[in-house]
């Protein structure tokens, strides 16, 4: 009933919500795009694979560290590829913007091995019958491989967003905790 602590609360209750959603679906997104580029045969395809699983190979606390060795406001990769002066950790948005985008590099490679694999197991039958009735890529897509691929990881999108909800490893590192005031 304190208001002291309850406004602050529901403020961090709600951005742990959008930050746990917004991770899920630009990680099954991306992941589930490069695994859907990398499903056709094509020259240097194991290559592409090997590179796209680098960064979950690497420990995630090294990866984070290195994120926030790029985001510095003076030295940092980013502001000198962007030529901006940005603090990206002084500014709430900035700073939730740059753990997104970190969470997005570390959950990825999990999401493409698993879209690589679970785009294996549906039958080419199905998309060659879709095919022979007339329907278009997209349609294919659309109607047969998204509610496969959903169907068949729905759990692990579940146990992703759980995961996330409790990810505060990420953000103590990345920010220490919030926005600083430095």
């Amino acid at each position: 009933t304190d208001e002291r602590v309850r406004t602050p609360l529901i403020k961090v209750f709600i951005w742990t919500v959008i930050f746990a959603s917004l991770t899920v679906l630009s990680t099954f997104a991306f992941g589930l795009l490069l695994a859907l580029a990398l499903n056709r045969k094509m020259r240097g395809r194991r290559i592409y694979r090997s590179i796209l699983i680098l960064p979950y190979a690497m420990p995630s606390i090294m990866s984070i560290l290195i994120w926030g060795g790029m985001f510095n406001t003076e030295f940092g990769a980013i502001n000198n590829i962007l030529n901006t002066d940005i603090a990206w950790f002084s500014n709430a948005n900035f700073a939730r913007a740059a753990v997104l985008l970190v969470n997005l590099w570390l959950g990825f490679p999990y999401f493409y091995l698993i879209c690589s694999g679970s785009l294996q197991a549906i039958p080419s039958e199905l998309m060659e019958a879709a095919a022979i009735d007339g329907a278009n890529p997209r349609q294919v897509f659309r109607r047969i491989t998204l509610p496969l691929l959903l169907q068949i990881l729905s759990p692990l999108l579940i146990a992703s967003f759980a995961f996330n909800f409790n990810n505060f490893n990420l953000i103590y590192l990345l920010t220490g905790g919030g926005p600083r005031n430095t």
